[in-house]
């Protein structure tokens, strides 16, 4: 009994570990937005004094103090002061644009840090006015 006790513990503890470690994003929409790991998807119609935006966010197994960023598109800008703690806002404008967000150091606030490459992708697609392009492509 004592055995199969400290493979359950072991088998959970493994992975919560898997899935901590990662970066996360979504893609700002009219609708509610929700973070996925590794890879996410959206857009919509932008007015002319909008901007679209992709939010990434590192999940790590113990609490953060401050974070690297490397952000890795053409035409994407981190958004001013916002990419300092364990979330990165990139603006990006109407178009599609592929966009990875990847964390190279993490420092935590026990004073430890860690040298990794967590990233996540996003894909997004923002268009002028109500009228989706991929709509008018297909004849509707």
């Amino acid at each position: 009994m004592k055995k199969i006790y400290l493979a359950l513990l072991g088998a959970s503890m493994f992975s919560g570990v898997a899935m901590a470690d990662t970066v996360s994003c979504y893609v700002d929409t009219q609708a509610y937005d929700e973070y996925r790991e590794n890879q996410c998807f959206g857009g919509g119609p932008l007015s002319s004094y909008r901007q679209g935006a992709i939010v990434f966010k590192v999940n790590a197994s113990k609490p953060i103090q401050s974070v690297t960023w490397d952000i890795a598109s053409y035409g994407a800008t981190p958004r001013p002061n916002s990419c300092n703690g364990n979330v990165c806002i990139v603006d990006v404008g109407r178009g599609e644009h592929e966009v990875e967000g990847c964390v190279d150091k993490i420092y935590y606030k026990d004073y430890t840090w860690a040298d990794v490459n967590w990233c996540a992708t996003a894909t997004a697609n923002y268009w002028a006015g109500g009228h989706s392009p991929l709509a008018e492509s297909e004849g509707q």
